[in-house]
């Protein structure tokens, strides 16, 4: 007479196993999640800054200055720009930052990303609204216009 097993289940070990599987699967895939998240949002400070730009220039252009803060381009007979963009993060250091000269004839952007990539700044810095880089270095990068 055979002797059959009715137990038709998992082992213990093998759920062990089978989660552990997965446990080490799912940290890989949040790990890599992350920086594509870094990576996104760093894209969209590229895309702000270059909106802000446009801004700027148009003030320039209808005043023959630049604006002493931001919120002067939504304010006023002429709205150059309806909302100014926020950092995706929008804390105390990752905020967009605006300072222009006494003259007002200068300014500089200041944004703080989060990776060390060439490809974001060339970005910036091959935008239509031309103007020499501040400084290039990770993890903030600035955009400088000077006089015309």
């Amino acid at each position: 007479m055979k002797n059959i097993s009715k137990n038709r289940g998992f082992t213990l070990i093998e759920l062990l196993v089978v989660i552990a599987i997965i446990g080490v699967l799912s940290a890989i895939i949040m790990v890599s999640l992350q920086g594509a998240k870094s990576k996104s949002r760093d894209a969209k400070r590229v895309s702000d800054i270059a909106q802000i730009q446009l801004a700027l220039e148009q003030y320039f252009d209808r005043n023959g200055v630049y604006p002493n803060a931001l919120g002067d381009l939504t304010s006023g007979s002429t709205v150059y720009i309806s909302v100014i963009p926020t950092d995706p993060i929008n804390d105390v250091t990752h905020l967009y930052r605006y300072y222009t000269d006494s003259n007002r004839f200068d300014y500089v952007l200041h944004a703080n990303f989060e990776n060390a990539n060439a490809a974001l700044t060339d970005a910036l810095s091959n935008s239509p609204i031309s103007g020499p880089i501040c400084d290039k270095t990770s993890p903030h990068f600035d955009y400088c216009m000077g006089p015309k």
